[in-house]
């Protein structure tokens, strides 16, 4: 219920500044961009991830200004402004480093290579996702390991090593089955299908294809 979030986070804004909380006000925004990024207005996620960054860099909450820098830096990749969104990485990586936040680290990593993968540099995305899944296995996240690993089958497939990029589709599928991600479940699929239909199995991909829009 986006409506009834984002005006929670509006209310929780206005009790930041009735607080003086500068750190509130400035998780408040990020989290007003996260509500946006979802709803695909990302004039306004955009918009409000830079004023929850220059609030929090006035603050010594360096996980919250990580944090902010991540997800702004996945906005500007989906809008396919890949500098833009290494930039954010870079530095949010650097902040997480030095906080010893394993969680955000491998979040960064993997976000980086879906970047590399996006602009084709299939050696860089292998090696950054590879070292993010690695982190989120001890950390056992595997709503984000479930999108990496279809990454990871994606950057197969675009070197022709169909048997392996089916291995990590399966493998995503599998896990976001385990733990009830349906989004996942739906992009795993979609992939699976895609995978058979690259091969000519029509009916193998059409199989994929409609649980993936059941998920959907």
């Amino acid at each position: 219920e986006l409506n009834k979030s984002l005006d929670a986070f509006f209310k929780s804004e206005e009790a930041a500044i009735k607080a003086k909380y500068i750190v509130g006000q400035g998780t408040a925004f990020s989290s007003i961009a996260d509500v946006y990024s979802v709803m695909g207005n990302s004039k306004n996620a955009r918009l409000y991830y830079n004023k929850a960054i220059q609030l929090l860099r006035k603050t010594d909450n360096a996980i919250g200004l990580a944090s902010a820098l991540l997800n702004a830096g996945d906005e500007y990749s989906k809008n396919k402004k890949y500098d833009l969104a290494l930039a954010y990485f870079n530095e949010s990586g650097i902040i997480f480093k030095k906080a010893n936040y394993l969680s955000g680290t491998a979040y960064n990593l993997g976000n980086i290579g879906m970047v590399y993968a996006e602009q084709g540099k299939n050696a860089l995305a292998e090696k950054y996702i590879s070292e993010g899944i690695k982190i989120l296995e001890e950390l056992k996240d595997y709503y984000a390991i479930s999108d990496y690993l279809t990454y990871m089958s994606d950057i197969y497939l675009k070197k022709n090593e169909w048997t392996t990029a089916l291995k990590y589709a399966q493998r995503s599928l599998m896990l976001a089955q385990k733990y009830g991600l349906k989004e996942q479940i739906s992009n795993s699929n979609l992939k699976l299908s895609e995978l058979y239909q690259n091969v000519g199995n029509a009916k193998a991909s059409f199989k994929y294809f409609k649980d993936h829009i059941a998920y959907r």
